[in-house]
């Protein structure tokens, strides 16, 4: 049994400011909280259930986890022609075997459906029993202003397209999980296609990164209504200020924390509603993501803290360890 400690801190106002400003620059002209308030900050074991890289970056990887504590990692590749990080994650896995759980690549040229090349290759990956996940395929996605622009505004793959129903119907029975991401910014036209998509496929676990930028409301909608579907919480420890559209940007929830990362009630009643599916991620996936990758952690530690014992450990650790932790047996 893992012995678990909390510990009463006050983080100084230079690491907040730091980290929300490292992040995207949110909350970093808010005012400042009170320096009494003390955090109870989770130190017990965590595993990060959403990470990427590109190559030449798997000493960062290994540097990032030490700094923070963090034990165990799903990771994946991202697929660039010049940056493909499929030789950094097999080096990763062949090194230090069960601390990375790997999932498969993850391309950016995915549109209207799923490429049957594609879908082709993902199957191949998973003869592998290495491969223990379908890595991140972004079927709803608004340009960031930190990264690649369409001519759409968005990368988007229709739920119901004929390889995207080839590929999950290859998956059934299987227990690999599948990462699909989907942002709420067109609530009324996404949420329909994905409830029928998750009703489809009820034997598929689901892993809906970052909850999607939604709204306490919007997630309880997406849980309550599949059992399939997990939620990663990458991201919702700050204000979504990266959306290229103003529009869109308006349309995404907010945090799962105040200004002085005190947990929101609505987020705590849902994640303590509903305390076996979510799970705690970074997706620390460019190099300024990756650089303030233990900062993120402490934060989350913090977060955590203020949940009951079996809640935090659940979001931190045991709920990914449920989902990725046992090697593939098919």
């Amino acid at each position: 049994m893992v012995n678990r400690r909390f510990v009463c801190r006050v983080p100084p106002l230079a690491f907040v400011v730091t980290v929300l400003a490292s992040a995207g620059g949110a909350w970093a002209d808010e005012p400042r909280c009170a320096g009494d308030q003390a955090n109870i900050e989770y130190v017990g074991p965590m595993f990060d259930a959403m990470a990427q890289i590109e190559s030449a970056m798997a000493d960062t990887v290994t540097a990032a986890l030490d700094s923070s504590g963090v034990a165990r990692m799903a990771l994946f590749a991202r697929l660039h022609k010049k940056r493909n990080g499929e030789s950094a994650v097999l080096s990763l896995k062949r090194r230090f075997g069960q601390r990375f759980v790997i999932g498969t690549p993850k391309p950016f040229d995915q549109g209207g459906d799923l490429a049957g090349w594609f879908v082709e290759q993902t199957l191949s990956h998973l003869q592998d029993p290495r491969f223990q996940f379908v890595g991140e395929i972004l079927f709803a996605h608004a340009d960031k202003s930190h990264g690649e622009r369409t001519l759409t505004g968005e990368r988007y793959v229709a739920p119901d397209g004929k390889n995207v129903n080839k590929l999950l119907t290859a998956l059934e029975g299987r227990k690999i999980p599948v990462m699909i991401h989907w942002e709420v910014y067109d609530w009324n036209r996404d949420w329909p296609a994905f409830h029928a998509l998750y009703s489809r496929f009820p034997n598929v676990t689901f892993i809906w990164p970052h909850a999607g930028f939604a709204s306490a409301d919007q997630v309880r909608t997406v849980v309550s209504s599949h059992a399939n579907v997990m939620v990663t919480l990458s991201k919702k420890e700050k204000a979504q200020g990266a959306v290229s559209s103003e529009e869109k940007a308006e349309m995404l929830g907010g945090p799962i924390v105040d200004n002085c990362g005190k947990l929101l009630p609505e987020w705590r009643e849902l994640l303590e509603k509903y305390p076996d599916r979510f799970m705690f991620a970074t997706d620390a996936h460019k190099d300024f993501r990756w650089a303030v990758y233990a900062q993120v952690v402490k934060q989350w530690r913090v977060i955590l803290g203020q949940f009951p014992q079996p809640t935090a450990r659940a979001l931190a650790w045991g709920n990914a360890e449920r989902v990725y932790g046992a090697p593939r047996t098919d």
